[in-house]
């Protein structure tokens, strides 16, 4: 007896079911082992980043505590008040300037300290040395705290977390997920979230650390270029040390013609445009065209005359000769001094400085008892440079 239309129709749908059935598994093993694939793949990466980030976030975070501990406790600051978070952000930046090493931090205040020293300052402090550093302190502002400063810093240098599983994730995403009347999807969104979590890679912060401003590094090379330009030759030299030895003791007069002599040696090394009218100090007074650029050439022939100036008495050994000491008050009142080198050893002989209590300098290269012999400008000061 043949088969009824029905049985002949379930047999069918028996073997289509089972067709369907091993298409299907097939299917889902392909995505699984895809899958698994990435995630595999996915391990290596995330851990050499983990380590990387952490290293790099731990040694900031403990840095910048340090650096808030020894700079910017209450105590330090005065009257400046930070918050806890304007604490961490300056600390930061200072961080940063110094290549994120705090102990080239500690070598650059103690090189201050000395360089203070040196021009007459032995009160250096910390609040100095961040005044030297920021260009207002007390503006410094921050809403993040420690530990998204020290992960944005990790971000910054370390870089993004690797991509490459959530690149595989996506396209797996975009296959068919394996369902049908026979067998279930796979959750391939479930299964993603919960391997990276596995994988514990950092959270990401998002944002940018704070911008604070900060005062430009102290250019060395710069002020070489000033001075090497104004140099004496040594036939110059010989020639004022012979004329200041020829006698005991100098006149005003005498003083006043061998100034005049420097600022023409000067200002005929510059190119400075200017025609030199006399003052009542015996000294002279400069008329030029206006314009920055002439500016500034003044302020170099004016600093760079009485640092020749003041060699040729030093070499002549006239540091404290009554007259001298006169006329270099006398002509001194418009010279812009130079803002405080970071280095004791960056101080040159016959230039005048600006030390941190604000008051110009003429640091004279050499000493009096084993310290500094310097000389203190009782005018008011302009603006340092």
């Amino acid at each position: 007896m043949g088969l009824s239309v029905f049985q002949s129709l379930a047999i069918a749908g028996g073997k289509a079911a089972e067709t369907i059935s091993k298409v299907e598994r097939e299917r889902k093993s392909g995505i699984k082992n895809a899958l698994f694939k990435s995630i595999e793949d996915a391990v290596a990466p995330a851990n050499e980043y983990r380590q990387k980030h952490l290293l790099v976030k731990n040694k900031a975070k403990e840095e910048i505590e340090k650096i808030v501990s020894t700079y910017f406790t209450d105590e330090s600051l005065g009257e400046i008040k930070l918050s806890r978070p304007a604490k961490v952000a300056a600390a930061q930046a200072l961080y940063s300037k110094f290549g994120y090493d705090s102990s080239k931090i500690q070598a650059s205040y103690q090189d201050k300290i000395k360089a203070a020293n040196m021009l007459g300052s032995t009160q250096y402090n910390t609040l100095n040395f961040l005044n030297d550093q920021f260009q207002d302190l007390s503006k410094v502002s921050n809403n993040k705290n420690i530990n998204e400063i020290s992960t944005l810093i990790a971000q910054n240098k370390v870089g993004s977390p690797p991509t490459g599983f959530d690149t595989s994730l996506s396209l797996i995403n975009e296959m068919d997920s394996g369902s049908s009347i026979v067998t279930s999807p796979i959750n391939t969104k479930t299964i993603g979230e919960k391997a990276k979590s596995a994988l514990g890679l950092p959270n990401v912060v998002v944002g940018e650390l704070p911008t604070i401003s900060m005062k430009p590094e102290y250019n060395h090379s710069d002020v070489l270029k000033e001075t090497q330009k104004y140099n004496l030759d040594a036939t110059t030299i010989a020639k004022n040390n012979d004329a200041l030895k020829n006698v005991d003791k100098w006149k005003p007069s005498d003083w006043k013609s061998f100034y005049n002599d420097q600022a023409k040696a000067v200002i005929n090394a510059s190119t400075l445009k200017i025609t030199l009218i006399p003052n009542g100090t015996g000294g002279f007074d400069f008329r030029m065209p206006g314009g920055d650029k002439q500016v500034a050439l003044k302020r170099e022939v004016e600093r760079n005359t009485m640092r020749n100036f003041v060699i040729g008495a030093a070499s002549s050994g006239r540091l404290d000769d009554k007259n001298f000491l006169q006329y270099v008050q006398a002509n001194s009142s418009s010279i812009v001094g130079l803002s405080m080198p970071d280095k004791g050893e960056q101080l040159i002989p016959g230039m005048t400085y600006v030390n941190t209590k604000g008051a110009r300098i003429i640091y004279t290269g050499t000493e009096v008892d084993g310290k500094p012999r310097i000389i203190e400008l009782i005018s008011n000061t302009p603006v340092n440079r």
